[in-house]
């Protein structure tokens, strides 16, 4: 490999977070807030684009056998629900949810994506061996984890009034009847129903999400030999789409089936659902959920990587 590549594939490391000499006046560490907005306008313009899948989504989640009992609404694929959505709601339907979504976008997305830099280094600074690539990985799936977890717990109540006012039938006009309504009839806590697979879900989409990101960029730069770019960021989220998909999806229907109830736990909901439609019963939405999630991960890392461009961070 030349001189050239070598450097290019330096600077584009995820794990080298030194910029490169022409950047250096403008680069000189990753300041909380500048990851914390970069990563939250992201998360949030991706929520606004992908919102129409993510109502087809939730609305297939509760199609279970836990929330209806009705064989014809639990067999409707996505083109068949998309259909009964529109003619039944209209078009508005489709950006039920859209205020907490963009909420949860700008604080959740924040903190998600935007702590995982600050953890990784810090856990960097901890682990000085870092010529193990066992160790990089666990160090990256540490910090994704952690960031994960920590931002589902905050904007649990912003995620429930989301999936509830997406719901098909719902009461709920707004985000402040839905927390009214909760607070009311199940306390405080009912805000945090779900928190447990919710919890667990984010952690291990933020571990998939950004240690995947890291190694097919560096996949797709030794195999193509491209440097940064929408090529790169474009072949780079594509994969990492696929993998947080299928590893999330069960844990994501049973978030959003808590979310609607409010009158189950997670082994019982889980159970419910094995006995009644098998193992698969837990994929319910996946394609929705890959369908929302792969153009959701790719708007939010192709805005990511010009916002911190623009703010004068270094690329992911």
């Amino acid at each position: 490999m030349s001189v050239a590549a070598d450097v290019t594939a330096q600077t584009l490391s995820a794990d080298n977070d030194k910029p490169s000499t022409d950047q250096e006046p403008h680069i000189r560490e990753h300041p909380f807030m500048k990851e914390f907005i970069t990563s939250g306008l992201s998360v949030s313009i991706a929520n606004v684009v992908t919102l129409p899948i993510d109502v087809l989504k939730v609305r297939l989640q509760l199609a279970n056998s836990a929330m209806t009992t009705s064989e014809k609404t639990m067999t409707s694929g996505l083109i068949e629900t998309t259909r009964k959505i529109y003619r039944r709601e209209g078009i508005k339907a489709f950006y039920s949810g859209l205020t907490p979504a963009i909420v949860r976008g700008l604080f959740y997305g924040g903190v998600r994506l935007g702590a995982y830099g600050p953890i990784k280094n810090i856990l960097k600074r901890l682990v000085t061996d870092d010529k193990q690539v066992a160790i990089k990985l666990l160090r990256n799936v540490s910090a994704g984890s952690l960031s994960g977890a920590i931002a589902a717990i905050a904007s649990n109540p912003v995620d429930l009034c989301k999936t509830k006012l997406q719901a098909k039938d719902s009461p709920y006009t707004s985000s402040i009847h839905v927390i009214k309504d909760v607070v009311k009839h199940h306390g405080v806590k009912g805000l945090w129903v779900g928190t447990v697979p919710a919890a667990i879900r984010t952690a291990a989409l933020t571990a998939t999400q950004c240690v995947t990101y890291d190694h097919a960029k560096r996949f797709w730069k030794e195999l193509t030999g491209w440097n940064e770019g929408i090529s790169l960021h474009l072949g780079a989220s594509l994969i990492t789409g696929l993998v947080t998909t299928t590893v999330t999806a069960p844990l994501d229907m049973i978030k959003t089936t808590m979310y609607a109830s409010g009158d189950y736990g997670v082994v019982e909901l889980t159970n419910k659902i094995v006995h009644k439609e098998g193992v698969r019963g837990l994929l319910r939405g996946w394609t929705a959920a890959y369908v929302r999630l792969g153009p959701q991960t790719v708007v939010i890392f192709l805005v990511m990587e010009k916002l911190r461009q623009f703010s004068g961070l270094s690329a992911l």
